[in-house]
């Protein structure tokens, strides 16, 4: 999955109104330069599986009842780092303190998407797996997916945050449960910059005064793909991909604009590359004031030892009217698995851990997810987290990565485009670069 793949958010003040992968992953943090969930390669083969059954040692505050239990083995497959596996067990021990009959047992796949698609048909696959929501879409047309319906209520639906609601449905069924969320937002140097900006103008006049690239200094460290630049191709109302029409946009006006925008306003101030590793080094060697990043990129952007803080991309004005960067953002579900063998178990052990306040606060603290459960975002510890409220604050204004099977036809347009403006960026006719791409993704998608 891209970063994320690829792939999620909040605090307090998120009002998710939109995510990938990744880009979000199903729990990936490390370093990529996509998000997740954005791409992938089917096989026909059923992976072996590395299998880890969580033992019953751990009490918990969390009271549930004998009767929501249920009881027998619930497996669940992830591709999640070591770090997050280990929350997640100690999760689960706490669960099954609470529910003696019930097994929490988590299995490893590397290549999650590949095994999923091979074992489920075949009647091999598990009860739940974990990844981000850009799934939905083509897992449940393919059929992999079970519904819940029944078990989504509104009491359960209306403890989150809107985009979480809408990132476990997909055409009129609910799928899966939400547990947190990611986008890309502004990472900066407290030595270099005072004050986070909070227009545009600001950041621009901080990229202007540290551009000097002779000395391979840079205003701002920014990888370019399709999935990092979305928050300016969509800044003015433009998009990548209508999931209510399931039609591309890169010819609309507005998307045009904002590519214009983001290729005149904020390339002119970066190292000429759009490589993520060669940038995200820009950054980490204080060589720019300022990156544009994921949740993901912390760790490293911490062992750099820089002084950091974190804020929403800033607005733009424009005709009086201010316009709010949007990149791609995702949320992180758990899945039910078509032929699910333990449902009432499984249902059991997912609704507690999407909406205990304590269960999300824990994932949230230990591994710096953004939460969207309600009852966290309003939690004055949560709000104290510089990185949990800055990346929360930046999901405020995140466009939902699109849950259409369709989207995989996108992605290598959009890519397309951006690599053939990358020839030439201060000459190049992006409008009419748009529109070529805009023709062959309406080509892939039609067959």
């Amino acid at each position: 999955m891209r970063k994320g793949l690829f792939a999620l958010l909040l605090v307090g003040v998120l009002v998710l109104g939109v995510v990938a992968s990744g880009c979000i992953s199903g729990g990936e943090t490390t370093t990529t330069s996509t998000p997740a969930g954005t791409t992938s390669s089917t096989t026909s083969t059923i992976e072996t599986t590395t299998e880890t059954t969580t033992t019953q040692t751990t009490s918990t505050s969390t009271e549930t009842s004998a009767t929501t239990c249920g009881s027998g083995k619930v497996v669940i497959w992830h591709a999640m780092q070591p770090n997050e596996l280990e929350v997640f067990q100690g999760l689960a021990e706490e669960y099954m303190a609470e529910c003696p009959d019930v097994e929490i047992v988590f299995e490893q796949k590397p290549n999650l998407e590949d095994a999923l698609k091979a074992a489920i048909p075949a009647g091999k696959g598990p009860d739940l797996f974990i990844w981000a929501h850009d799934w939905i879409g083509k897992f449940a047309e393919a059929g992999l997916l079970e519904p819940i319906d029944d078990y989504v209520t509104d009491d359960v639906l209306n403890q989150f945050a809107p985009a979480a609601q809408e990132a476990i449905q997909y055409k009129g069924h609910f799928y899966a449960m939400p547990f947190a969320a990611e986008t890309v937002a502004l990472i900066y140097n407290k030595d270099m910059v005072n004050e986070p900006p909070k227009t545009f103008d600001e950041m621009k006049a901080i990229m202007e005064k540290y551009t000097d690239p002779d000395n391979e200094k840079y205003g701002i460290a920014y990888p370019i793909n399709a999935y990092f630049i979305s928050a300016w191709a969509q800044v003015f109302g433009g998009y990548y991909f209508d999931d209510k029409t399931e039609q591309p946009g890169l010819d609309d006006p507005k998307t045009v604009e904002g590519f214009k925008f983001f290729f005149s306003s904020i390339w002119p101030y970066m190292a000429p590359t759009g490589d993520y590793n060669t940038q995200q080094s820009v950054f980490l060697e204080k060589r720019a004031p300022m990156m544009v990043n994921g949740p993901w990129s912390i760790a490293d952007v911490k062992k750099a030892g820089i002084n950091f803080g974190v804020t929403p991309l800033p607005p733009v004005t424009k005709d009086g009217k201010e316009y709010w960067p949007r990149p791609y953002g995702g949320v992180k579900d758990i899945y039910f698995v078509k032929g699910i063998q333990n449902k009432e178990a499984a249902w059991g052990f997912v609704k507690w851990l999407t909406t205990s306040p304590e269960a999300i606060k824990e994932l949230s603290l230990k591994l710096g997810y953004i939460p969207v459960l309600k009852p966290v975002l309003d939690d004055p510890e949560i709000q104290k987290d510089p990185v949990i409220y800055g990346f929360g604050q930046a999901v405020q204004h995140m466009y939902l990565m699109p849950k259409s099977p369709k989207m995989s036809a996108v992605w290598g347009g959009v890519d397309g485009a951006i690599n053939d403006i990358l020839k030439d960026p201060a000459n190049a006719d992006i409008e009419a670069i748009l529109q070529n791409h805009q023709q062959e993704i309406l080509k892939n998608i039609n067959g």
